[in-house]
């Protein structure tokens, strides 16, 4: 496969992407890649399937692309970057099995199935840290991965009404995230902080 081969298709030409992300086309984006066929390998947790394309060079390819389990509806999850009236940064610390370790977490979880983010951002945070906010704003998605058909929301959450189990600072939570395998979901915390104006 040549260089020209494996530049990459306009953000959002994946078949998963429905063909309805607007704006993200740009001139002179390269040529999208032709779908051939699709099969699925691999459905636990997690799916896995196999497409087929047709690179604009002519060339064959195939690529291994997951997501949510097909049969249960789910298409996104949600990530919640919780700041309390003092600037202080709610997270959580777990056990994540790709790791292998127990990491540094922002709170979240999957959106349900006609559930939407804000909701599933409210119900994530209480069920993993007991707490409750006044105000969740979302701030935009993600592609989990570059070949994954899961998008990765996230938002943030103010005006707090119970007690915090772990709180960080701004710096703190910088640390963790500047430290390689302390945490996951290192993507979203970024985008909240940038949005909140934190970076």
């Amino acid at each position: 496969m040549t260089q020209q081969d494996q530049t990459p298709s306009a953000a959002g030409s994946s078949p998963a992407a429905d063909g309805a992300l607007p704006g993200l086309a740009r001139p002179g984006d390269p040529e999208p890649w032709e779908l051939l066929g699709e099969k699925n390998v691999y459905d636990g947790f997690l799916t896995v399937n196999v497409r087929q394309y047709r690179m604009p060079s002519g060339r064959p390819a195939e690529w291994d692309v997951f997501g949510p389990r097909q049969t249960s509806g789910v298409v996104g999850g949600i990530t919640v970057l919780p700041l309390t009236p003092d600037g202080r940064v709610v997270a959580i610390r777990l056990f994540r099995a790709g790791p292998d370790r127990i990491v540094t977490n922002l709170p979240g979880g999957v959106i349900d199935p006609g559930e939407e983010p804000a909701a599933a951002g409210r119900r994530e945070l209480t069920e993993e840290t007991g707490y409750t906010c006044g105000s969740i704003e979302v701030v935009g998605w993600m592609w989990s991965a570059a070949s994954s058909t899961y998008r990765k929301y996230v938002a943030i959450a103010r005006d707090f009404e119970d007690i915090v189990p772990i709180e960080l600072t701004v710096d703190e939570l910088r640390r963790e995230l500047r430290t390689p395998g302390a945490m996951t979901g290192t993507d979203a915390a970024y985008l909240a902080l940038d949005h909140a104006g934190l970076l």
